[in-house]
């Protein structure tokens, strides 16, 4: 996948996802903050850092599956370990496949800003 593909997709696109690495294995994106991204108490949204984990996740099985297959989300656990906020900048998903099989992708996905993990997930993912 390159960062020209990756950035033609509109969700990446209107969050303005960075794809820093992905392979078969992990994947990790970073997302610049957004004033519009906030909610009470000047805490990102507990929803958009959900969308950056899902799409690290997503970018360690999408491009490596085989021209007839395609996929879409099963369920996804997240917890918030850390508010985020806006002033200590960009938020960066990093993404680790847990295990690929037939028919179920299962990754974990941690969401840092700058040092501190902020975020932690299980995302499954129905491969077809």
């Amino acid at each position: 996948m390159t960062d020209e593909n990756f950035s033609k997709v509109p969700a990446n696109s209107l969050f303005k996802f960075s794809l820093i690495a992905s392979s078969d294995k992990q994947a990790e994106i970073s997302m610049p903050l957004d004033k519009t991204y906030l909610q009470e108490g000047g805490v990102v949204h507990g929803g958009i850092i959900s969308t950056l984990a899902d799409t690290a996740a997503v970018y360690t099985v999408h491009p490596y599956l085989n021209e007839n297959q395609s996929m879409t989300s099963i369920e996804f656990k997240i917890n918030f370990l850390s508010p985020a906020l806006f002033e200590n900048g960009d938020l960066l998903a990093k993404a680790n496949l847990v295990k690929r099989g037939r028919k179920v992708a299962l990754c974990d996905v941690e969401v840092y800003q700058k040092e501190k993990l902020v975020a932690k997930g299980l995302f499954s993912y129905l491969l077809f």
